[in-house]
């Protein structure tokens, strides 16, 4: 599974040579009544200084409704959150909710969004400690069409945090060994049989 192509040419600092299209935030946690955790909310912080800075037309939120408690989608309360705290015009922000984690980000935002509106270039916001995981995710899923960008916010890190993420990332590559990067038909199908997630195994099957 080769994921470097453009991983490895398209840090923001190295490669300015194209807009980036739109600004994908990651989420983190909520609680019941939709209010973000720290985490979440410096990634939110993170996406809109970018959006400013770079002068970006649109915001993607990510996440649905993964509390039993609470029927609100996260990448909805992202959504809230930025339209209370910050001076972004409402209809920039755009809630992907299909996700369920960053494959699913990955994926649903390039199957619902970044294919039908002919984006090119996106930069994916997530925490510090998350950015090389979600690059490869990123670039794997997307493919060498897409020129994918992540920065990090910065939150607190410990060893247990580096530990799994570097358990989430064998189990990613496991799961989608054989897999060609880039094509959504073999990405849907690992996704439906294969990861545990999407099959069925602990959620609805998609």
């Amino acid at each position: 599974m080769n994921t470097k192509s453009h991983c490895e040419k398209s840090h923001w600092e190295k490669s300015n040579w194209e807009k980036t299209d739109a600004v994908i935030v990651l989420a983190n946690l909520m609680d019941v009544n939709g209010a973000l955790n720290f985490e979440s909310a410096a990634r939110a912080g993170r996406s809109v200084e970018f959006l400013i800075q770079q002068k970006v037309n649109n915001l993607v939120t990510c996440g649905w409704a993964y509390r039993t408690d609470s029927k609100i989608n996260i990448a909805d309360a992202f959504k809230d959150h930025i339209a209370s705290k910050y001076n972004v015009v409402p209809g920039m922000v755009i809630s992907e909710k299909n996700s369920r984690d960053t494959v699913g980000d990955a994926y649903f935002t390039k199957i619902n969004l970044a294919k039908p509106r002919g984006w090119r270039r996106v930069c994916v916001v997530t925490s510090n400690y998350h950015v090389e995981r979600s690059r490869e995710i990123f670039c794997f899923i997307y493919g060498d069409e897409f020129r994918i960008d992540v920065i990090g916010a910065d939150v607190p890190c410990n060893d247990e945090i580096i530990r799994n993420e570097l358990k989430s990332m064998e189990a990613f590559r496991n799961t989608f060994a054989g897999v060609e990067s880039g094509n959504d038909a073999m990405i849907l199908d690992r996704l439906r049989n294969r990861h545990p997630f999407y099959n069925g195994e602990f959620y609805p099957q998609i």
